[in-house]
């Protein structure tokens, strides 16, 4: 189970052996299910790298070296080591900016075409859900309380809970009106 789904943490920072390389980091996986010789498990690491937008000669940076988005990218390296099916993304945006929230949903879109993956992506962020997500279902003290195509939810949400949500998400429009207030 562990090789076809992987994990992507909200906090590159702290899910990210600070003491490790990104080369150990990404190759970690690798060594645990015994995969590949010590040669092969370094190409890999540099291949995936570079697909994650990394140069391969920061492999022997260490995370704190690199910046909040290229921890993300390296966290989604890691993941992508033993060749999953499926990824889990848990709040893996909420601790970008917006900018790197657009790259790495963009490179997650490119990774789930050359990777063929599947993703769950859990999130309170519904600007990224409503780019990135192709079903939706939302949960209310813990249980799903409407699932629809991720177009027909956003354009109708029937749930009481799921239109609060809707209600909840600030317009630029309201911002900009309350800071002239």
């Amino acid at each position: 189970m562990h090789r076809r789904v992987q994990l992507i943490f909200q906090d590159p920072t702290t899910a990210l052996n600070p003491r490790f390389t990104a080369e150990e980091i990404i190759t970690e996986p690798l060594v645990i299910q015994k995969m590949g010789t010590k040669d092969a498990r370094r190409l890999r690491a540099q291949e995936l790298m570079e697909q994650v937008g990394l140069p391969a000669r920061s492999a022997a940076k260490r995370p704190l070296e690199f910046s909040g988005g290229q921890r993300q990218r390296l966290a989604i390296a890691r993941a992508l080591a033993l060749e999953p099916k499926l990824l889990i993304l848990d709040e893996a945006l909420s601790s970008l900016d917006l900018v790197n929230q657009q790259t790495i949903l963009k490179l997650l879109a490119d990774l789930r075409e050359t990777h063929s993956l599947t993703y769950i992506h859990i999130s309170h962020d519904l600007r990224a859900v409503a780019e990135f997500a192709d079903d939706v279902a939302v949960m209310s003290e813990r249980r799903i309380v409407e699932q629809k195509p991720a177009a027909e939810l956003f354009a109708h949400p029937e749930h009481p809970d799921t239109q609060a949500l809707f209600a909840a998400m600030p317009s630029l429009e309201s911002i900009y009106q309350r800071r002239l207030a």
